[in-house]
């Protein structure tokens, strides 16, 4: 193989693995339906009331989608932090642009079909922060992406009701099965057409 195939090829492993990651993932932020079933697995939403919690994440999706404001979210340390993390989403849109246009450019059936196993093989393994998700989630991840710690919700914000550490735990969860059964499920597609 050479250097350039093989560049090919890395291109390639890492926007598949990287879209088979992003398409799932904007549907927990982009759309409300996530965030609301969420309410129904953890207590907090009840707290402020299911309209106030449901106004909200519709509020948050719209702002996420760059179709709304914050007007429900009250604190400016929370708007501050949930305007850093649509940033964040703005900037993997884009990534996910160029990693669907490298596909197009790089693609080659018999290495997709092996990278999405590869890609599956590697989603699974992440299933081992679960069991440490409130360790990973404020010492590691948060740290990582952010420089302060606007992050950390209280009592006054309304992140605090709609999205406690279990929201994004299961969030976690779902997006490491959706990503596996997207990989497996190319896969087996790819094995197919080629019998």
């Amino acid at each position: 193989m050479t250097l350039l195939n093989r560049i090919k090829a890395l291109f390639l492993f890492i926007s598949l693995l990287y879209l088979t990651f992003y398409i799932p993932m904007t549907l927990t932020f982009y759309l409300p339906q996530w965030m609301e079933l969420n309410c129904d697995w953890h207590n907090r939403c009840e707290t402020i009331g299911s309209e106030r919690a449901k106004s909200g994440i519709h509020e948050l999706s719209s702002y996420f989608r760059h179709q709304g404001e914050l007007d429900s979210f009250l604190t400016e340390k929370e708007k501050t932090h949930l305007k850093e993390v649509r940033g964040i989403f703005d900037k993997m849109f884009l990534v996910a642009l160029i990693s669907l246009v490298l596909i197009i450019l790089t693609y080659d059936r018999r290495q997709v079909a092996r990278y999405t196993l590869i890609n599956a093989a590697i989603i699974l393994a992440l299933l081992v922060v679960l069991p440490f998700f409130g360790t990973f989630w404020r010492d590691i991840f948060h740290p990582l992406l952010f420089d302060n710690d606007l992050w950390k919700n209280n009592r006054n914000d309304l992140s605090y009701y709609i999205m406690p550490r279990e929201f994004f735990k299961y969030t976690v969860a779902l997006l490491i099965g959706l990503c596996f059964l997207i990989n497996i499920a190319i896969s087996l597609r790819l094995r197919s057409k080629t019998k």
